[in-house]
């Protein structure tokens, strides 16, 4: 299953399946790629852009799929963003 995209009080949050994910800030500008381990909880925050990251197992994205509208179609990543 790629990784899913929504958009929650204004900040990116990327639903996984990895435990290990990276974060470049896309787009331009981005910024220095972060190379992230999810919490043994299931949550991570990139340090540079606020991109939060979800372990598909975890409440927290069971929320966020029924909060908000997905951004952007699945990615095709297989190690997270």
């Amino acid at each position: 299953m790629p990784d899913e995209v929504f958009l929650l009080d204004d900040r990116e949050v990327v639903i996984t399946r990895s435990w290990q994910v990276h974060c470049d800030g896309d787009g331009i500008l981005g910024h220095p790629r972060e190379f992230i381990t999810l919490e043994p909880r299931g949550e991570a925050v990139c340090k540079y852009c606020g991109r939060r990251f979800l372990h598909v197992s975890t409440p927290a994205a069971e929320e966020a799929r029924r909060s908000v509208q997905p951004v952007a179609p699945p990615l095709a990543s297989a190690g997270g963003r």
